[in-house]
């Protein structure tokens, strides 16, 4: 019983880190998008095959962790391990969902207008460092390494400070001017980018912080800002 649920573990893992994988690929082309990567259709194509497999595996792995609870009546550990791939599969599927907002948003949105250079920089640094922080979160939770968690939730910061750039530069660089309809489509759009960008943030930090609970067996998410 033991050999088979250690198989059973290590099919969880494995289907989590294919998730990890496509969803810190979705990032990757959405960076491409944000840039004015060539062939543009081939991209969105991509980004849209890719959340319908990310769909898929949370689907996959929910069903998988209820299977493991009823088949092996796990001890405390364990099953703080099995939950955990259930909330980090939760996690991916919204980081893939943000993702998907944003491409969406993309696609609508003429970044090449005049004044909008320096709004397209910034969110190009909010999707490098939402990346990053994917990255790390995924990688704290997959080795149980806490200090990596740590550090991934401090990266949060950076990205709320970005959020607030825009939303504040937004208004003080078109207030008082008139205003195309492209212009004021892409301000919707830029500040809808930034909000799902941060968001992608959010949850970073909460793998972070379930990584966090499945080493140290601490629940950080209700005192971190206390």
């Amino acid at each position: 019983m033991n050999v088979i649920k250690s198989k059973y573990l290590d099919q969880l893992l494995a289907d989590f880190q294919l998730m990890s994988k496509i969803v810190l690929s979705q990032i990757g082309i959405t960076r491409k998008l944000l840039s004015g990567g060539e062939n543009a259709q081939k991209l969105y194509d991509d980004v849209e095959r890719n959340e319908n497999l990310i769909d898929g595996l949370e689907v996959k792995i929910r069903e998988e962790v209820i299977n493991a609870i009823l088949l092996f009546t796990p001890r405390a550990t364990d099953l703080r391990k099995i939950m955990a791939y259930h909330d980090m599969t939760i996690y991916l599927e919204r980081i893939g969902d943000l993702l998907l907002n944003v491409v969406h948003s993309i696609s609508r949105t003429n970044l090449s207008l005049p004044g909008f250079e320096e709004f397209t920089k910034l969110l190009e640094k909010m999707l490098k460092h939402a990346e990053k922080m994917v990255q790390n979160a995924v990688l704290a939770f997959s080795c149980e390494d806490n200090t990596i968690a740590y550090k991934t939730i401090a990266l949060d910061d950076k990205l709320d400070d970005f959020f607030k750039e825009i939303r504040t530069k937004l208004p003080e660089c078109f207030a008082g001017k008139d205003l195309s309809v492209a212009e004021l489509q892409n301000i919707i759009h830029v500040n809808s980018i930034s909000y799902n960008v941060e968001r992608v943030g959010d949850n970073a930090t909460n793998i972070a912080e379930a990584a966090i609970y499945l080493t140290e067996g601490k629940d950080i998410r209700h005192t971190r800002n206390q």
